[in-house]
């Protein structure tokens, strides 16, 4: 007698999602709302979560790393956040109108954030750097960017090329990509040779523990060698925290790295779960903003609806609150070492050439380095090129191990993020789902 193959059991679990999937291909292309959400051959639905968890439409329980795409570091419906919310709802969602929950919002991040004078409230991370970008050009009277391959910044025209492999494509629709120069990773002598060779680079901007929160890893020593570059060259240097800031510490990665750029990008973390978004850093930069300062020259327009709505504000102000004590952070740290130490051991017992690997509170997975001598737990991101990692994965594994993760209870994509609310209990569940999936895929022969 035959077993059923993983994506056989994926369709009939998961019929009730197959039905949502189909009404969706009629709305949205590819049936998603969101491009990462796209899952071959159909996503899941959810119903509602909390904690560490979330219920999917046919009632099926999963452990969750997605964590909000990183912005529930303390899990789904924290009960402060809830409550401040709920309290806040009453009052009003919009006042049109400065309200003084803007105020402690703004005052947290300024005293969190090391590098942080002035700040101006977004309602995403793709508006943060828009932003950090245009002052960088109106600060400096210079068109370039500097970003790094793999490293992401959201979807306008100025960053988004080189995020993805093959880093070196052209987007489609994007306007004047060649002001948008794309430099290795980790490599300061390239960034020196731009730098001398080009007197119209405004900006550099990267995520500062590497690209897709250290899915091509970087470390410290180039921050600061970064750091020194730019200030020699009279360049605005841009730390993207939209994922690290409150994450990685209280101070995000600068405050971990005791490192001060110019202008820092924040979304997710800071507003609790809710849309929001801001940039902060030197005043006299953020302060191109200002119309008393700026009244016919230099002044950098900046309107936006939802701009440090109250709810935002209201979830973002009891978030932080929480998060500026540190245990969040070392918590979800630890659970993800737990995690990562798990998984290398139980590859390495299959003896397959993958690997999990990460620092803080993310987890990233490699599904075929190419080396099966190499030990699982002595595989090191540092020294493997940056285009065997982000992307590098094989698609048909990718696959069929998101569905059998799911099958056995666990939502994640090519890696996840740990939250202070996931428990050992979670970890030993998440390893356990992984030894089953893999011993069901090797039944299936797509591993050996």
């Amino acid at each position: 007698m035959s077993h059923s193959t993983i994506l056989e059991r994926y369709n009939q679990t998961f019929s009730t999602d197959k039905e949502f999937a189909l009404q969706a291909n009629q709305f949205f292309p590819d049936g998603v709302t969101h491009d990462n959400r796209y899952t071959n051959p159909f996503p899941i639905y959810i119903d509602y979560a909390q904690g560490s968890r979330k219920w999917g439409v046919g009632g099926k329980e999963f452990i969750d790393y997605w964590s909000g795409h990183g912005a529930l570091l303390l899990g789904h419906n924290h009960p402060q956040i809830v409550e401040a919310v709920t309290n806040q709802m009453q009052r009003g969602t919009h006042y049109g109108a400065c309200h003084s929950l803007e105020l402690e919002w703004a005052d947290l991040i300024i005293n969190l954030v090391p590098s942080a004078e002035k700040i101006r409230f977004t309602s995403s991370g793709t508006e943060a750097t828009l932003m950090a970008v245009r002052l960088s050009r109106t600060y400096t009277g210079r068109s370039k960017i500097l970003k790094f391959a793999g490293h992401y910044h959201g979807w306008h025209d100025a960053v988004i090329p080189g995020s993805n492999s093959p880093y070196d494509m052209l987007i489609s629709g994007v306007i004047s990509p060649e002001t948008t120069l794309i430099s290795p990773p980790n490599d300061i002598e390239a960034v020196e040779n731009y730098l001398q060779r080009d007197n119209d680079i405004a900006c550099v901007i990267l995520e500062p523990t590497g690209a897709t929160f250290g899915e091509i890893p970087t470390n410290g020593e180039f921050l600061a060698q970064l750091r020194n570059l730019t200030r020699e060259y009279g360049v605005v240097l841009i730390f993207d925290e939209v994922v690290t800031g409150f994450r990685v510490s209280p101070g995000g990665a600068q405050g971990y790295y005791n490192l001060d750029p110019d202008l820092t990008t924040l979304a997710k973390i800071m507003a609790g779960g809710l849309p929001g978004g801001a940039v902060t850093g030197k005043a006299e930069i953020v302060d191109l903003i200002s119309i008393e300062k700026h009244p016919n020259t230099k002044k950098m327009p900046h309107p936006g609806t939802f701009n440090a709505n109250p709810l935002s504000a209201s979830a973002g102000i009891q978030m932080l609150t929480i998060a500026q004590t540190g245990y969040p952070q070392t918590k979800a740290n630890q659970m993800a070492e737990i995690l990562r130490d798990g998984l290398n051991e139980i590859f390495d017992q299959h003896e397959l050439d993958w690997a999990c690997y990460g620092e803080f509170s993310g987890f990233k997975l490699l599904l075929g380095h190419g080396d099966k001598t190499l030990s699982a737990v002595d595989f090191d991101a540092y020294q493997c090129h940056y285009r065997r990692l982000k992307g590098a994965s094989n698609p048909d594994l990718v696959k069929t191990l998101r569905c059998g993760l799911l099958l056995n209870g666990i939502d994640m994509a090519g890696g996840g993020l740990t939250t202070a609310v996931h428990t050992e209990a979670d970890i030993q569940q998440t390893i356990s789902a992984f030894d089953q999936t893999i011993q069901e895929m090797k039944m299936e022969d797509l591993i050996n």
